[in-house]
């Protein structure tokens, strides 16, 4: 049945469900409404609302391939809107609601205020924009308030104008959380691990879908397989490749990659059945398998669509621990357990650390050994 909005009883309707209003005017639980399609939103609000627009279409506009709106196409963008139909976010979630409009001509546009201390427009243009385009999605206008009302903390309203596909209203929010934790970060932290980790157990794991794997980044669309010696080896190996890195890195798994001219970005989310996302059997393996211990090593899951999302964080190690030494190596294919494996990361790629560079490192080792037995 078509999504539909009954303007006497304010109900919104769809797939067979009737979800009453929690608030004055067509207000709505957001957990109730998050399968909701775009397209079928759009034209139960363009129906409420009187309006006729277009034909729903796939096809980017042109509108919809430029950096940057200009104030006069902001303004004929936002002309119709009227915030009627508004989502309530729970749980402490910034945002704590989403509006959807349908514009004059027939376009989307999701508003939202993000908390945020820094009004500067320049920095909110550069914290935003990169986010929406990977999106598809576009900047119309953001405006600072620095006292929206009690007990709001100051910050910014923004309008969006959201990409012309098939998505559900479920791509709006994860959208509004990545600009909201985008927003809480100082103007020179640059997007990493931390952020990645953030969206992943944060209720947006959906939002990294068009990141590119880095030397920082690599993602796994199925679960290491524990019981499987070549596995244990593999994970470790996976691990230690960031831990002799120079900056570390995050492990993210349940997702898939695809590649494009610059390497690999990831295309699509596959959460992992729940017996391959035992943190508890990933920090064994993981400490079992490198040595020295890693410093700082964080494993977290959350559960997401059906299956799991599981993060390997890995902060950057001092120098004087490295490298780091995997009991286990497969060669040819074939599980060696009685070598050891040294394996670094660079870009989206993996490079074994050259018999030269670990002679080098034992001979400087025994070189400051040799200098404090002279001092002794």
């Amino acid at each position: 049945m078509a999504t539909r909005i009954n303007k006497k009883s304010r109900t919104l309707g769809f797939n067979d469900i009737e979800i009453k209003p929690c608030g004055l005017g067509y207000m709505y639980e957001y957990e109730e409404c998050k399968e909701i399609s775009l397209p079928g939103l759009r034209r139960a609000i363009a129906k409420l609302e009187g309006k006729k627009v277009p034909p729903f279409d796939v096809q980017p506009t042109a509108l919809e391939k430029i950096a940057t709106i200009s104030e006069g196409e902001a303004e004929r963008l936002l002309e119709g809107t009227t915030g009627n139909v508004t989502f309530c976010l729970r749980g402490n979630v910034r945002p704590e609601f989403i509006t959807i409009d349908v514009n004059n001509s027939g376009d989307l546009i999701a508003s939202f205020f993000i908390p945020c201390e820094i009004d500067d427009p320049s920095y909110a243009t550069e914290a935003f924009s990169p986010h929406l385009a990977i999106r598809g999605a576009r900047l119309i206008q953001c405006k600072y308030w620095d006292d929206p009302g009690p007990k709001i903390p100051p910050g910014w309203d923004i309008d969006v104008l959201l990409p012309r596909n098939r998505s559900l209203l479920s791509s709006v929010r994860e959208l509004a959380v990545v600009l909201a934790r985008s927003a809480g970060l100082a103007p020179d932290v640059p997007v990493g691990p931390e952020f990645v980790a953030g969206l992943c157990h944060g209720g947006a794991p959906d939002s990294l879908v068009g990141l590119e794997e880095s030397d920082w980044l690599e993602v796994k669309s199925q679960g290491y397989d524990l019981d499987n010696v070549k596995d244990k080896i593999e994970l470790a190996q996976d691990v230690s490749r960031f831990a002799n890195g120079e900056t570390g890195g995050i492990l993210a798994i349940g997702y898939r990659a695809k590649k494009n001219r610059n390497g690999e970005s990831i295309s699509k989310c596959t959460p992992i059945p729940e017996r391959f996302a035992q943190a508890v059997r990933y920090r064994a393996t993981i400490d079992s398998r490198i040595f020295p211990p890693i410093d700082g090593l964080k494993i977290r899951t959350s559960p997401h669509g059906g299956g799991w999302i599981l993060t390997v964080f890995i902060p950057s190690q001092a120098e004087e621990n490295k490298p780091f030494l995997v009991h286990g190596a497969i060669v040819g294919g074939k599980v060696e357990g009685a070598f050891i494996s040294i394996v670094r990361r660079r870009g989206e790629a993996s490079i074994p650390i050259t018999g030269p560079a670990i002679h080098s490192m034992l001979a400087a080792g025994r070189s400051i050994l040799h200098r404090k037995d002279i001092g002794q």
